[in-house]
């Protein structure tokens, strides 16, 4: 086989998530932006686009292969394809890869020339390896040598020896191979488990699929406005590339993405981060979906002991809380507006709490006002309880779910506890820090 041409490396985001694909306005507007926070790719994967995965055999109509095509030429970053052909495909049957390899080839001729197998997300079993193997050597000896492919294998954790990962030595050199961290989600991903995943999959850098800012599935309540934390700067040359796994409302990840992208640059990923939610207007969404921020200000306000600091810290939490019962999603679209008008509503209770603990602990008489205090936490036993049953999550998780799992030796999932958080709702504590504080005044 010609060797194949050196590659930059790829330094993007990949639309991967299970949920409703982005439409290709959307798109265009997305790759705009990136390309100007210094990305330089993007790969088309969408899991509920069904012609992706579940219909992989049947090509795209004329018209989507028209949008391809014009986001190809239009897009100033290079554009990918990926295929997800793993849920039914018969590795040696040859009408199976003819009509794998026609799939691509609609995308090739229209100017793709970064395309994605994605192996992903299927039963594990003996000798799959081997045969995700041998498929991708087939497909890389049809493919024009100028046209970059990468797997994304079955087994997308494991930093340890097994049977699946061996197989893959097989795979050419040149193919990049993604790997999500040693968890499908992950909070921390070091330069030591890349180079332990490389030495597992065949004696090469992995390519990172990083599932952040990502809330499909288990976290379709959150909203991941936070900037990407865990991830050091070591890790950037420890892998082959990056690509950040977008969330389902596209530019609602931007903020996250552009911390990504600082960190990429060798640059402060809070200055990135910050820059980016400036021009979108968005601080105080951004920290009521991320939490810290109200969290610390109700852990102040219960640790005030005296009478000045307690006035201080209310003074400040009912600035915040203001600010946060009038929020909009400003530049991010209306598919957040859930988690806006949420946070509307708990921000609205949690000023009748601020104003329950002013009557006790802030009376210009220095006496309580226990009949004024009584009045607001009766309010509180009202309005607290409905905004708790909400579909989506802000001021921090009252139970909420990410997929924190990683595969054993031979390929089934593990659980792992720091999936699930709980009890770490910034109204809830304010909440029962006025109940208390009232009861123990006597109200």
């Amino acid at each position: 086989m010609t060797p194949q041409p050196a590659h930059p490396p790829i330094r993007g985001l990949i639309e991967g998530f299970y949920g409703p694909p982005w439409t290709w306005e959307t798109r265009t507007t997305m790759l705009r932006r990136c390309a100007d926070l210094g990305f330089t790719h993007y790969v088309y994967a969408p899991k509920d686009d069904p012609f992706h995965r579940d219909r992989w055999r049947e090509p795209y109509a004329g018209t989507d292969v028209d949008h391809f095509g014009a986001l190809v030429a239009d897009a100033p970053v290079q554009v990918g394809f990926a295929v997800s052909p793993g849920l039914s495909m018969r590795y040696d049957e040859p009408d199976d890869r003819r009509d794998l390899l026609a799939k691509i080839t609609q995308m090739t001729q229209v100017g793709v020339r970064l395309v994605c197998v994605c192996l992903d997300d299927i039963e594990p079993r003996p000798g799959l390896g081997a045969d995700h193997a041998s498929l991708v050597r087939w497909l890389r000896h049809e493919l024009d040598d100028d046209v970059e492919l990468v797997l994304v294998p079955t087994d997308y954790t494991s930093t340890s020896p097994n049977e699946y990962l061996e197989a893959l030595a097989a795979v050419p050199a040149d193919v990049p191979i993604a790997w999500t961290g040693p968890q499908v989600v992950c909070d921390e991903i070091t330069a030591d488990d890349a180079a332990r995943r490389a030495t597992v999959a065949g004696a090469r850098k992995p390519l990172l699929w990083d599932n952040y800012p990502v809330n499909d599935a288990l976290m379709a309540d959150q909203l991941f406005l936070g900037a990407s934390r865990g991830r050091s700067p070591a890790l950037v040359d420890a892998c082959a590339g990056w690509l950040a796994n977008p969330g389902v409302q596209a530019v609602a990840s931007l903020p996250a993405l552009a911390s990504i992208a600082a960190l990429l640059d060798g640059d402060d990923v809070d200055d990135g981060w910050w820059a980016e939610v400036e021009r979108l207007d968005v601080a105080v969404l951004a920290a009521g979906c991320v939490g810290a921020a109200p969290n610390d200000l109700v852990h102040r306000l219960a640790g005030a002991s005296t009478g000045d600091r307690r006035r201080a810290a209310l003074d400040e939490a009912r600035h915040w809380f203001t600010l946060a019962s009038t929020c909009t999603t400003s530049g991010l679209g209306d598919d957040v507006e859930p988690w806006a008008a949420q946070l509307r509503a708990e921000a609205d209770v949690a000023l009748v709490a601020i104003r329950c603990l002013r009557r006790l602990w802030a009376s210009d008489t220095g006496t309580p006002d226990i009949d004024g205090a009584t009045s607001q936490g009766l309010a509180l036993t009202v309005l607290w309880p409905p905004v708790r049953r909400s579909a989506v999550t802000v001021l921090g998780p009252r139970l909420s779910f990410r997929p924190t799992f990683s595969q054993s030796a031979t390929g089934t999932w593990r659980w792992h506890a720091d999936g699930m958080t709980s009890g770490a709702n910034a109204l809830d504590a304010l909440c029962h820090l006025a109940l208390a504080e009232l009861a123990a005044a006597g109200g």
